[in-house]
């Protein structure tokens, strides 16, 4: 389950604050009125004549009451844009083990992968990378229509990888995950266009790379 980044928590903190006002408002204007004509007998006319009392309550429960209702629109209105411009955060790993030995595993990326925003979604931060080459591939581009991944990554268009001549390199960089959750969170990222498979980087260390499906 992902959570929340920082402009969800914020725009729910701010409905609840106007849900208080709304409720509060509401129980000071009950209250009010209950104070200025609960007194009065069935044969009293209704609102002319009244009890004596403070109307203290109608006014700020009333005031509240419609700071509370402007305070619910601005913040559905906030609400709308946070939430379809802003990516969840997948879940961190905190308070997991040290990787063991062997556990780690090497992405090369030459794409989105790279981007911060894309890292904080799918891992809760940053991941360590190094520079490195692929030789052997090329880039060509692929059109996206997952929206999610469309949101996630800022862009409909990716690159994606397919065979290329001896002297073709790619350039990226070789992101080092510690663990399986985190893999799985790439797979889940990269749509059916891509498949994942083991390669040798220019540095000679062995990589997982997301490629064209059929060119896997």
């Amino acid at each position: 389950m992902k959570r929340l980044s920082p402009g969800h928590r914020w725009v729910i903190g701010l409905g609840a604050f106007a849900l208080v006002c709304l409720v509060v408002g509401i129980i000071g204007l009950v209250v009010g009125v209950t104070n200025r004509y609960g007194c009065l007998s069935d044969g009293d006319v209704w609102p002319q004549e009244r009890c004596l009392g403070n109307d203290s309550g109608i006014f700020w429960g009333s005031a509240l009451g419609i700071i509370g209702l402007l305070h619910l629109g601005l913040t559905g209105l906030a609400g709308a844009l946070v939430w379809t411009s802003t990516p969840a955060i997948a879940p961190g790993p905190a308070e997991r083990p040290t990787p063991g030995a062997g556990a780690t595993h090497r992405v090369f990326s030459y794409g989105t992968l790279r981007q911060p925003l894309v890292q904080e979604s799918l891992f809760g931060g940053h991941v360590p990378t190094t520079p490195d080459t692929l030789p052997g591939w090329r880039l060509d581009w692929v059109a996206i229509t997952d929206p999610e991944v469309v949101r996630t990554s800022g862009s409909d268009l990716h690159p994606i990888l397919r065979r290329g001549a001896p002297d073709d390199v790619v350039e990226g960089v070789a992101l080092t995950l510690g663990y399986e959750w985190q893999l799985r969170a790439v797979d889940d990222y990269e749509v059916a266009d891509y498949q994942r498979i083991r390669v040798e980087l220019t540095s000679g260390l062995s990589a997982w790379v997301y490629v064209a499906a059929d060119e896997a």
